[in-house]
Formats: C-alpha cells, sequence, structure tokens
C-alpha cells in the first residue's frame, strides 16, 4: 500500500513538471517564431516602401505596393497601413477595410477594427528610415503568427517539437496516475481478501474450498472474457464457467460428468485438436496451446478461439487434472480483417496516384513501388525492389556522385539542385521533379520518393515560350487581365510600343485606364456575358489613350479563359485607324458628289425612302424639289469646265444656306439638284421657299475674278397628294421643271394632279385627326337606350369631331381614318376618359350610374399598358368599373382569346363586355357578354332574336342601335327586343348636359 502511494505522488509531481514543461516550450517556440515572423514581414515592407517613400509618392502610388504585399502568400498579413513622418495616414489595406457600421462614428469604427485586427493576429509597428538616417514614416500591420512562409527555423521546430513531446508524455503519467488512484480508492470483493494466502488465519489454497475456488476463478475469466473449463484425470468435465456454457452451448449441470471431448470439440485443420490437446497435457504434465481452431457448438454451430490446457496437481504433486481456457477469436478476426481491408484501400489509393511513388532506405534502395511507378519505369514492381535510384534516374546521381537522394529531401535548403532525368527498361528517357521525405517505420528511416513525369509540362512551358515570342513580335496589342481585379499580367511588346507605357506602369492598370468611349457597366456587361458561357467571345470598338494624351482607335477581340486557375481574360486589340480612314473614303466616295461634297443619287434615294416612310406617319407633306440651272452649258463654253464646276460649288453652298438642316440638298447629275423638305404644311409652303430660293439666285454668284448670273428652273411635287414612290416623286419633280422652262426659265411650277374629293377628303383627315387629339377637339355624345315602357338603361357612347374644313365628323368616319393613321388606341382611350369623367360627374351629383357602352378593338385588352391605362382611370376618377361596357366585334373577341394576365383582374372588379357589328351570332365568345348590340337587318326576326338571346343568355341586355325610323321601332318592338337607341327613340345628349338630362329621365332599376 506504501509503494502504491509512492506510486501516485511520483506521477502527479511527473505529470505536473510535463505538463509545465511543455507549456513553457510551446509558448517560447511561439513566442520566438512571433519574433522571426514580425522580423522577416517588417524587413519585406522596408524594401518595398521605402524606396517610394522617399521619393515621395502619394496614396495612388502607394496603394498597389500595399496591394502586392497583402497579396504575397508568404507575409501572411492581415492588415498593412502606411503612415507619413508626421503620423499622417498615407494608405492601408486589410481583411475588414470593407466593413462599416452604420450609424456609428468613424473614430469608433477605426478603434474597433484596430481590436479586430489585434485578436485576430500579432500586431506590429516599423519606423522606416533613409540613406540619411531621416524618419520617411511607419507602418503599422498585424499578420498570423506561425503562417509567414518566409521564415522556417529548425531551433523553432525543435523547441516546439520538445513541447508536444512533454505533453505527450502527460497522458501516459496521467493514465498511470489515474488508474493507481482508483486501485488504491477501490474496496476489493470479499473473496479476494478470503483467498489471500497471506492473510493472517487463512487457510492453505489446498485447504479451500474447490468448488469455491472454481466459482471465483469462473468470475475472473469470465471477466476476462476467457471460456473455462476443468475436468478430473480421466478427462470428465468437473466446471464451466458462464462464457464456457456460452460458446459451447453445454450448460454446468448438463456437462457434468461428460468427456471433454464431447462437451469441447475443437477442430484444427480437420484433427480432433481439443482430444490430442487434452491427452497430452494429461500424459506429459506440460501446458499445451492451439490456435486458430474451430469450437464446435452442441447444436452444430462452430466459433474460432484459441485455447490453452494447463494440468492441474494436487498438494502432494500428483496430477489431479486439466484445465482448459479458450478464447472467442470472432472480435479479433473481424478486427483484422477490418485492417486488411484498410490496407488494401490504401494500396489501391497509392495505385492511383498520377505520381510514381517509392519508398527507399536512406541509400536510395527500393523497398516498394506503386503502379504509376511500374508504368512510368516499366518495370514490375518486383522488379523495382532492390533497385537503386541511381539505377532508375542516372542523370544526375550516377553522373555527379557527389549529388545523393537525401539532398533532395524538401525544407533542407540545399540551393538549386540538379534537374533529374529518368531512365525506363526500353532506355528511353524522361524528364521528372522530385519530392523527398524522410520516413520512419517499424524502428527503421527510410524516404519517401514522389516522382512525377514533367514531359507534358515542359512542352507546354516551351510552347508558351514560344507563343509568348510571337505575341511579343505581333503587331496586334495583347492583354492578358485578372478576372477579379481586371489588373494587366501580361501585356505583349506591340501593345507597350503602341501604348508608350512600361511594364511596370501596365502591371497596375485595367482596361477601363487605357480605353475612351467604353464605360464601366458597359464592360462589366461585356465580361460577364463571358463569364456566364453566353457567348464564346466579344468583339467591340474603343479608341486607346496613350501615355502622351493621343488616343487612336482599335477593334477588340475579349475571350475568357476557364482552364487557368485563377480564371483571367485575353483581348487581342487591333489598331484600325487605317481601315476606318479607308472606310470613310469609300462612303464618301458611295454617297456623296465628288465634287460639291453634297448627297449623290444613292443617297438621296435612300434619303427620300426615309422621308416617305415619316410622312406616313404624320400629318404634314413631304416636299421634292428638282432645280435645273439655265443656260449652264453656255457658261461652260465661255468661261471653261474649271470655272463650271466653281459655279456648282457655289450653287450647292447657296443650296445649303437656303434649306434646314432637316431638309436634304443632293446633287443627282450635271447641273441638276434635288431638295428635300419634309414637315411641310401646305403647298403654300413650298411655294414660298420656291420664291425664297429664285430671290437668293437672282443675285450673282461671287467666283473668284468674276461674277456670273445663274439662276435655276424649279419643279416640285408633295407627298402624299402625289401618291408616288420614290422613282415616281422625281419623275413628276422633273416634269414640273420642264414645265417651268417652257414657261420662260427662272421660275417654279408644281405638279398638279387630279386627286378624287373623297381621297382628297381622306388625306386632310388622316393629317387633322394628329392635331385634334393633340387639341382635344372631339365632343362625346350619349345616346339613351329605352326599355319598352320608356325607362333609361343605358346610354351608348359615341364621338363627334367639329373640322374646319368638313364641319361635324361622325364616328364612323373618324375611327375609320385613325385606323389608317394608327391612332385607334388613342382614339378609344380618349372616348373611356372622357366616359369616366363624365361618371364621376354623374355620382357626385348623386345621380344613378347608367351604364355606358363604348366600343373597344380586341388587340387593346392584350397590351400591358392599355390596361394599366384603363386601371389608371378607374382609379384616379373612382368610377366603378361595372358602370363600363366595353362592345367589341366578333373579330375583337377572337383576339381577345390571348389577352393580358391583368384584364382578369378588372373582370373580377365589375368590368364587362358587350357585342357589336355581327350578322350573326358567333358560335364561341371568350370574354362574359353583359350587352348585345344588334343592327336594322336583324331586328325585324323574332327567330333571330330568339337565337341571340338563346346563344348570349337570359341575362344579357339586348340593344336595336341606329333606331332611325317609326317602321324600325315597330319591328324592334314586335321582336321583343330589350332597349331600343336611335333617333326615333330619342335623340343624343351631349356628355355635358348628361347630369341635366338624367334628374329630368326616367331611369330603369338595374338588374
Amino acid at each position: 500500500m506504501h509503494r502504491l502511494r509512492w506510486l501516485i505522488a511520483l506521477s502527479g509531481v511527473s505529470m505536473l513538471v510535463l505538463l509545465a514543461l511543455g507549456g513553457y516550450c510551446l509558448n517560447q517556440a511561439h513566442a520566438l517564431q512571433t519574433r522571426l515572423d514580425h522580423g522577416y514581414v517588417g524587413e519585406q515592407a522596408r524594401r518595398a516602401l521605402t524606396p517610394a517613400l522617399e521619393r515621395g509618392d502619394g496614396e495612388r502610388r502607394l496603394r498597389p505596393l500595399v496591394d502586392v504585399l497583402m497579396q504575397r502568400p508568404d507575409l501572411a498579413l492581415y492588415a498593412l497601413a502606411v503612415y507619413d513622418a508626421e503620423g499622417v495616414l498615407l494608405t492601408r489595406a486589410g481583411l475588414l477595410e470593407h466593413l462599416r457600421l452604420p450609424l456609428v462614428p468613424t473614430a469608433i469604427q477605426e478603434r474597433v477594427r484596430a481590436g479586430w485586427y489585434a485578436l485576430l493576429g500579432s500586431v506590429g509597428r516599423l519606423r522606416l528610415f533613409g540613406e540619411d538616417r531621416r524618419l520617411l514614416g511607419s507602418v503599422e500591420y498585424s499578420l498570423d503568427p506561425g503562417d509567414v512562409d518566409g521564415v522556417r527555423v529548425e531551433a523553432v521546430s525543435a523547441l516546439r517539437f520538445a513541447g508536444w513531446i512533454a505533453l505527450g508524455l502527460v497522458v501516459p503519467v496521467g493514465l498511470m496516475f489515474s488508474l493507481a488512484v482508483r486501485r488504491l480508492r477501490r474496496t476489493p470483493p470479499p473473496w479476494t481478501v478470503r483467498a489471500d494466502p497471506h492473510r493472517r488465519g487463512a487457510a492453505s489454497w489446498g485447504a479451500a474450498d474447490p468448488g469455491e475456488f472454481r466459482d471465483r476463478a469462473g468470475e475472473v475469466m469470465d471477466a476476462l472474457g476467457y471460456g473455462l473449463v476443468v475436468t478430473d484425470r480421466d478427462g470428465r468435465v468437473r466446471y464451466l464457467n458462464t462464457t464456457a456454457e456460452r460458446l459451447s452451448g453445454w450448460s454446468r449441470a448438463d456437462a457434468a460428468g461428460h468427456m471433454h471431448y464431447s462437451v469441447v470439440h475443437l477442430d484444427d485443420a480437420g484433427s480432433e485438436a481439443s482430444t490430442a490437446m487434452m491427452e497430452k497435457a494429461l500424459e506429459q504434465g506440460r501446458q499445451q496451446s492451439v490456435s486458430g481452431a474451430l469450437l464446435r457448438q452442441r447444436h452444430g454451430s462452430g466459433t474460432p478461439v484459441e485455447a490453452i490446457a494447463y494440468p492441474v496437481r494436487n498438494r502432494q504433486g500428483v496430477l489431479d487434472g486439466v484445465t482448459l481456457l479458450f478464447r472467442d477469436l470472432t472480435p479479433y478476426r473481424r478486427e483484422l480483417e477490418s485492417l486488411r481491408r484498410e490496407v488494401r484501400l490504401s494500396q489501391a489509393v497509392v495505385d492511383h496516384l498520377d505520381e510514381g511513388l517509392l519508398t527507399t532506405d536512406l541509400a536510395g534502395v527500393v523497398r516498394s513501388a506503386n503502379a504509376r511507378a511500374e508504368r512510368m519505369f516499366g518495370y514490375s514492381r518486383d522488379e523495382l525492389v532492390g533497385f537503386t535510384i541511381a539505377k532508375l534516374m542516372p542523370v544526375p546521381f550516377l553522373n555527379v556522385p557527389t549529388i545523393r537522394i537525401t539532398d533532395y529531401v524538401t525544407g533542407r535548403g540545399n540551393g538549386k539542385l540538379p534537374k533529374v532525368v529518368g531512365w525506363r527498361k526500353d532506355a528511353t528517357t524522361f524528364p521528372v521533379e522530385l519530392w523527398v521525405q524522410p520516413m520512419r517505420a517499424e524502428g527503421s528511416e527510410g524516404l519517401v520518393v514522389i516522382v512525377r513525369d514533367i514531359s507534358e509540362r515542359l512542352r507546354g512551358e516551351n510552347l508558351a515560350t514560344r507563343l509568348g515570342r510571337l505575341l511579343d513580335a505581333a503587331n496586334e496589342e495583347v492583354y492578358i487581365f485578372d478576372a477579379q481585379t481586371l489588373r494587366f499580367l501580361e501585356v505583349n511588346r506591340g501593345a507597350r510600343r503602341n501604348l508608350g507605357y512600361g511594364a511596370e506602369a501596365l502591371a497596375r492598370m485595367t482596361p477601363l485606364d487605357i480605353s475612351e468611349e467604353l464605360a464601366d457597366d458597359s464592360l462589366r456587361t461585356f465580361l460577364s456575358r463571358l463569364h456566364s458561357g453566353e457567348r464564346d467571345h466579344l468583339v467591340y470598338r474603343c479608341r486607346h489613350r496613350r501615355q502622351d494624351g493621343s488616343s487612336y482607335p482599335v477593334e477588340v477581340r475579349l475571350n475568357y479563359s476557364r482552364e487557368e486557375e485563377p480564371p483571367v481574360f485575353m483581348a487581342i486589340a487591333t489598331d484600325i485607324s487605317e481601315r476606318l480612314s479607308a472606310e470613310e473614303k469609300l462612303n464618301q466616295l458611295a454617297h456623296f458628289d465628288a465634287l460639291t461634297g453634297l448627297p449623290n443619287r444613292v443617297m438621296l434615294y435612300d434619303r427620300l425612302e426615309q422621308a416617305l416612310l415619316a410622312a406616313q406617319r404624320g400629318p404634314r407633306m413631304l416636299g421634292v424639289f428638282f432645280l435645273d440651272l439655265d443656260r449652264f452649258k453656255a457658261i461652260n463654253d465661255e468661261h471653261g469646265h474649271e470655272v463650271g464646276d466653281q459655279v456648282l460649288c457655289a450653287v450647292a453652298d447657296r443650296l445649303r444656306s437656303l434649306v434646314r438642316p432637316s431638309d436634304t440638298v443632293a446633287r443627282l447629275s450635271g447641273d441638276e439638284f434635288v431638295v428635300l423638305t419634309p414637315g411641310l404644311r401646305s403647298a403654300e409652303d413650298a411655294e414660298f421657299l420656291a420664291q425664297k430660293v429664285l430671290e437668293r439666285f437672282a443675285q450673282p454668284l461671287d467666283l473668284p475674278g468674276l461674277s456670273i448670273n445663274c439662276r435655276p428652273s424649279i419643279g416640285i411635287t408633295l407627298y402624299p397628294l402625289d401618291e408616288s414612290d420614290a422613282d415616281g416623286l422625281l419623275r413628276h419633280a422633273d416634269h414640273a421643271m420642264y414645265q417651268a422652262k417652257q414657261a420662260g426659265r427662272g421660275c417654279f411650277r408644281l405638279y398638279t394632279l387630279h386627286i378624287d374629293p373623297q381621297r382628297l377628303r381622306q388625306l386632310e383627315l388622316e393629317r387633322g385627326l394628329h392635331a385634334a387629339v393633340a387639341l382635344n377637339q372631339f365632343q362625346l355624345q350619349l345616346l339613351p337606350v329605352l326599355d319598352g315602357e320608356g325607362a333609361a338603361r343605358a346610354l351608348l357612347g359615341r364621338m363627334r369631331w367639329q373640322h374646319p374644313h368638313y364641319g361635324w365628323i361622325e364616328q364612323t368616319e373618324i375611327l375609320q381614318a385613325a385606323g389608317r393613321a394608327g391612332l385607334v388606341a388613342d382614339i378609344e382611350l380618349w372616348m373611356i376618359c372622357e366616359a369616366c369623367e363624365r361618371l364621376r360627374e354623374v355620382a357626385a351629383a348623386d345621380l344613378p350610374l347608367l351604364p355606358q357602352v363604348l366600343p373597344l378593338s380586341g388587340w387593346q385588352l392584350r397590351d400591358r399598358e392599355f390596361l394599366g391605362h384603363l386601371s389608371g382611370l378607374l382609379q384616379r376618377y373612382a368610377v366603378p368599373a361595372s358602370a363600363l361596357v366595353l362592345a367589341l366585334t366578333p373579330d375583337g373577341h377572337v383576339e381577345a382569346e390571348d389577352r393580358h394576365a391583368g384584364l382578369d383582374e378588372l373582370i373580377a372588379g365589375g368590368l364587362r363586355f358587350g357585342l357589336r357589328d355581327f350578322n350573326r351570332m358567333p358560335a364561341t365568345l371568350t370574354l362574359p357578354l353583359a350587352c348585345v348590340l344588334v343592327g336594322e337587318p336583324l331586328t325585324d326576326q323574332v327567330s333571330t332574336m330568339r337565337d341571340i338571346r338563346k346563344a348570349a343568355g337570359g341575362e344579357v341586355l339586348v340593344v336595336a342601335s341606329g333606331v332611325e325610323d317609326e317602321a324600325v321601332l315597330g319591328r324592334c318592338r314586335e321582336a321583343g327586343i330589350d332597349g331600343l337607341a336611335g333617333s326615333a327613340v330619342m335623340p343624343a345628349v351631349a356628355g355635358e348636359a348628361l347630369g341635366e338630362w338624367l334628374r329630368q329621365a326616367r331611369v330603369a332599376p338595374p338588374r
């Protein structure tokens, strides 16, 4: 007991000493490593920043240097700040610089950020001095101690290793301490005290009760997992413990008195192992054992076991029986198989590596090799075992005997080592790269040699070198820039020559720094399209700015390389100055007159086509003026062709000065000119312009040394009064010009063409309709719909237009003109707006709201913008949607099949629809009907009305519109039509007078 207490005390003290020693070593290793890291980082920062501070560089030049230091992995920096000699911050970078706390003062944010940097790493400060010992500034930084790759000292590693060893020894010592304490505190069971032979008053082992002893021994063996079988000298079973009962399948009572080979039946490779083992123990009186035998249970199943037979002697030394111990090997075999499986898996992983893996002793003799090494060198695994590294890789190990394989151990810092060449079995060679690490296993030291075939890589590097030389020699500009920062990584010699920048300056720039006419968002859009895979490449044009401030146009082809890590963009820019100049010259020659600089015939036709399209969409006219110079041939004959050319140039300049910038002056051929003047309001405008030209040309042309009178004859035609194409308009203007020649020259004539009065009316209505919409010149009239008792059921909306020349224009003609002018949507929206305004006035006067039936085109219901306007009008005027009934034609209902989803919301709010302008009821309707408007041809047929009611539904209001005489009125009543509207029923009511009419009218209650 005293010895146990001394052991506890010694192990406790040892554990504390080892714990203190390990902590001290690790702490000292960490402190030493931190000092070394600070020294290395400070030296790197001093080298990089001192020249810049001596030059007095500002933040713009210091920031790239700070970014480079932050990105260096060997420095492991969290933050870096540079101050001048007065302590003023010049620039700063760090992991947390982008974090901003809203509503928190800047000073507090700086202190919080500095605290985080202090928690993340080790903070240091360094003062920077110049060569004259003048203080230049200071640097503050935060680094990750221990992660600085530039500092690796074996003393630190040894000190850290000693600390971990000391801490590792704490575990077994602590375990010994715990077991000793547990043993000291554990109370032994009573039977162990009684069985102690040294206990005072205890009986001898021979005097102890054999049954009690076997029971206690059986319990001990049960706890250890052993089966215990005791036999007498004849081999009959006396005792089995619980484990033996479980493994053999025999109970203690059943086995008592049976022969041992009946109860414990062991098979070992087909022989009776238990019989031989038990008999040998009885005969020879020595211990017998067997491993890997199979124990046959009573019911036939087997269990693998290992067994030991001990001969038992009495107090006189006479052999008294045999004690058999056996243990179940199933868990151990399962664990062994698991270990074998892991070994096979590890070998498969090693064989699957792309690199060859060799294990050797310190002399370089191969012990094992993986499958890749077999394929690499051409030898089998058995052949490789015993080879030396020098035989497999003669260069340099055979050529330079002083070079050993251990020189290539990683981290030894032996300087630049020779390149290694491998030698295959077929005598071919290949370049390799070695990684060597020391290995200690099974009590012996060795090496792990990783061999990588770098043939493909060298070919790629050689190809890249050759391509680099080709790119440098190319005239195109080649830029490779980072996909994240957009900074240039590589720039070829052609780009540096064209831009005038050096490689170092370009390394701090991005494509935006050298590009004009290229916005940041445009470049980001290009890059995102390439990054997403939407396009393989993109081509755009911009201007590149040289260092001296000049610029030149380029065409850039942009590509994205995902294979590189990190990914990069590549841009190839071509100077297109000469190409653009040539294109401009070709364009000038192709579209402009070489003498006067005016548009030629090709350009004239193009502009005339565009002017025709614009005139078709607008209310104004297009004037085409054809000019021919009078007696120009006499000027050529008298003064020569050179003076004639000067006259043509002067005429061109004078014509340009007389017209607007939107007009076109072109030279057709010889002395013929054409002027296009869009936007004329009438023929009087064209005559005024022609007279202005003639008055201006009444003055002589001032030429060097000459004053020449030259007047033109002018022919004019106007579109759309002259509904011809481009050729027809020029031909008609030419015809009018000849009429002016025949009238005495120096005058103008307007091309006259007989136009049908109805066609002229249509043209004038189309032109005037735009102004009527803009000036709100329409009037809304409401035609009451009365039932058979004279009560008002609804109002039919229709519009009129007071034209200054043709008087009142009715709705049908207005809608026809609007269809030709493309103003149907504007007209229908005006009617809805006007109806909503009248409904608001009626609601404000607390008068009944009669539904207003308004015509509508079905395609409008597919337009999201129109539905938005309709919903906005209902909300603005606070009008219920049920107060409007939009009447569509059958074709309109078909067009509404593809209606916008927003229409369903309006229908749910009460918007209703009608049917108009049909000869017979359509078979299918896509919208719910609230009103059907029938014309005069359908009103006199009772059966037709019955069919309409059946198709439309009983709740639909059937209205006969256009009832103009008493005869039609009578037929409608006989047909049983619900509502009647027309001059024979009641005249229309002006929208402004709707409230007054409702106060006097009788309104039917709503159904």
